[in-house]
């Protein structure tokens, strides 16, 4: 499946039909240039009948960021899933939900856009 840009709707849409990734797993962050990043997280897609998926976020024009190590980043709580948000001034990616002040997340991540790509369990 292709990228695809997030809108309001698009977003909303896909942050419910993945339950906000809650009990998901992050599988990777991957550093792709000093201003872009991907995450990969494992999450349950209740279109599909709760069936794993992978849904790989890419935050390009990053300007704040708070990363951790790969051995940290398995041990994060995703009990309360993500805080994705689109403003006119950008995109953030927050671990918990930390709505309006993802800067305060265990992880997060602060750029211009946001896009994603949904990819087969990669259990």
């Amino acid at each position: 499946m292709p990228v695809k840009p997030l809108s309001a709707s698009t977003l909303k849409n896909l942050l419910e039909r993945i339950d906000f990734a809650r009990e998901g797993e992050i599988r990777s962050l991957t550093p792709l240039s000093p201003t872009s990043i991907e995450i990969r997280f494992s999450v349950q897609d209740i279109a599909r009948g709760y069936d794993w998926i992978d849904v790989v976020f890419r935050i390009d024009g990053i300007h704040d960021a708070k990363l951790v190590s790969d051995n940290v980043l398995r041990g994060l709580d995703m009990s309360e899933g993500i805080k994705v948000e689109l403003t006119p001034s950008g995109a953030a990616l927050a671990i918990g939900s930390h709505s309006g002040r993802c800067d305060e997340a265990p992880l997060y991540i602060l750029g211009a856009s946001i896009v994603y790509e949904e990819l087969p369990f990669s259990g």
